[in-house]
């Protein structure tokens, strides 16, 4: 990624922050932006300095703060990333679904991340994306080549987890773990705001982390912010909508036309990302670099997030 001021060092290690979840402290702001499916809401610095903002999506079970550590990281290394934009999509965190809304598209998506920029007076995006949120950043990418500059993609979702939506019997295999919470997220989901009740039963009674124990490497070393966050933001209706975006999509075809250049990684023991997901990437855009983090699971930016701004670019210089 670009738009980087180095001026220190951090020591690489395990999960070493929590979330923050006030944006005052952060010095963050936060608008709102209403379109046709929802609203979405994009935190920022009161101030910015040019056009161009480093654009921050969560996945299907996150919000703004899911970026949080990776924040700290790069203050703590003496990173200074430029007009950081970390926005709620549609129905997670302070985002809202619109009243009805059955279904939504990879284009509903987009169009909110674009007004939200635009909004705030962005017309040039380093956009980093975790899981779902890498999908919506390469989907920009592809449809918005003049205003995208450079991708990163955290455990994005790839063709496996396109396959399994696809065909979820035939390739129940490829990807048992997402295909059984999307199966399980849409059975709940079918019950509105009552379904997340057996979610927050098991945060109740202070077992959440052992059910969530397939996303990280190390449960136990996992802040209680984090683990308490997924319980109350992970709400099956819309994470059932979201899986759906991909269903159908045709990645060829789209991916292809992406003109920037894309950096794109995986935790070595990802249960929802493969190997060959990267790879995959690798063949379709041609100016693609990926990695793969070992002792990782499926949330990078809180796991290694020292690690995950070495692969996005952002690099301290060794003092002479």
């Amino acid at each position: 990624m670009s738009q980087a001021r180095h001026t220190g060092r951090e020591t690489r290690s395990y999960a070493p922050y929590g979330l923050s979840t006030d944006p005052a402290q952060l010095g963050l702001d936060a608008v709102t932006v209403v379109g046709e499916v929802g609203t979405a809401v994009a935190h920022h610095r009161r101030t910015r300095s040019s056009t161009r903002a480093v654009i921050f999506l969560h996945g299907a079970a996150g919000s703004w703060t899911t970026w949080t550590p990776l924040l700290a990281s790069a203050q703590a290394a003496g990173i200074a990333i430029d007009n950081p934009l970390l926005i709620d999509l549609p129905g997670w965190g302070d985002a809202s679904l619109a009243p009805g809304v059955t279904t939504l598209t990879i284009d509903d998506v987009c169009e909110l991340v674009k007004d939200c920029a635009e909004e705030l007076g962005y017309t040039e995006w380093d956009i980093v994306g975790h899981s779902m949120g890498g999908f919506i950043a390469l989907h920009m990418a592809s449809i918005w080549p003049q205003s995208v500059l450079s991708v990163g993609v955290i455990s994005g979702t790839g063709t496996s987890i396109i396959q399994s939506l696809d065909r979820p019997v035939r390739e129940f295999f490829l990807l048992p773990a997402f295909t059984l919470l999307w199966r399980a997220m849409t059975t709940l989901g079918r019950f509105g705001t009552v379904g997340a009740a057996p979610i927050r039963a098991l945060q109740r009674v202070g077992v959440l982390r052992w059910a969530v124990s397939p996303l990280f490497r190390h449960t136990r070393r996992i802040d209680d912010s984090v683990i308490n966050a997924l319980g109350s933001e992970l709400q099956p209706h819309t994470f059932a909508l979201a899986a759906n975006v991909a269903r159908g999509y045709n990645a060829g075809d789209n991916w292809s036309r992406i003109e920037c250049s894309v950096r794109a990684l995986n935790g070595d023991q990802d249960v929802f990302s493969r190997d060959k997901d990267l790879r995959h990437l690798a063949a379709i855009v041609s100016r693609c670099v990926v990695t793969v983090v070992p002792d990782c699971g499926h949330f990078a930016a809180i796991e290694r997030p020292a690690e995950v701004l070495s692969v996005l670019g952002y690099s301290v210089p060794v003092a002479s």
